[in-house]
This record gives C-alpha cells, structure tokens and sequence, in this order.
C-alpha cells in the first residue's frame, strides 16, 4: 500500500463504516535501527545525498513507507479528531518510554458517538455466514 492510500483507508473506514472500535498497526520506522544495527535515514532528508548503503531500510522488501512515532500519531489524532474519534496509542515489542519505542506501533480509535452515524444508509455486502458459538 502506497503511503497516500494509507491516508485515504483511514477517512474511508471511519467515515463509511463508522466502527465503535478500529484497532490499527504499523511498523515504528525508527525502531529499525534496532532489526537492522544501522542509523535511520530521517525520512525528511534528501536520498540523493546519501548513498545507498547508508539508508535505513523498510522492515520488509514489499513496504512502501513506514512512519515514524511521530508520523503516526500526527495521521492518527488528526483522523480521530476529523471522525470524532478518541485515540489512544500502545504498541508491541520494545517499551514505550525507551528509545526507539516499539517495534510496531498500535492506534486504537473509539468512536465517542454510539449510535451509527450512518444507519439510514443500506448496507454495503450482503452476509454469506454468520458465526455462532452453537456452530460447531
């Protein structure tokens, strides 16, 4: 997924669906430098000025971008404020509180309103199977 695309998934998703709960993860760019013992490239600096064994790389071949902690709070309380969500921010391997932070980092989005927003609106799928505790 391309980094402007990642930008729209999360207006679509509150917007048209309008979920009580979106839980979101992504790569900590910055923690990089601890999978891969090198010094982040920031992602603001020009890469023509830096060769190429001095760029930090993605976590995988096939990402596109990685935010960092900072990225990635600024795109997730913009869009909780935009869809009158609540956000708050946690992550999995590493700590918090100690630099990098984690190795991948959490967004949960709370939607403040409980009643849907858009319940006047048909549905967009038809349901195929339902899951049932009696399912089995």
């Amino acid at each position: 997924m391309e980094e402007q695309d990642a930008c729209l998934f999360g207006d679509i998703v509150l917007r048209s669906f309008c979920p009580q709960i979106l839980i979101v993860s992504t790569p900590n760019y910055e923690y990089n430098v601890i999978l891969q013992k090198s010094t982040p490239q920031y992602q603001e600096d020009d890469p023509d000025e830096k060769s190429q064994q001095q760029l930090c790389k993605f976590r995988n071949h096939d990402h596109k971008f990685e935010w960092t902690r900072q990225q990635f709070c600024e795109w997730a309380s913009e869009l909780a404020l935009r869809h009158n969500y609540d956000v708050v921010f946690s992550g999995v391997g590493g700590e918090a509180n100690k630099e990098p932070g984690f190795a991948s980092q959490i967004a949960v989005f709370r939607r403040n309103d409980r009643s849907p927003v858009n319940a006047d609106f048909p549905e967009h799928y038809d349901v195929i199977w339902e899951w049932s505790s009696d399912n089995k």
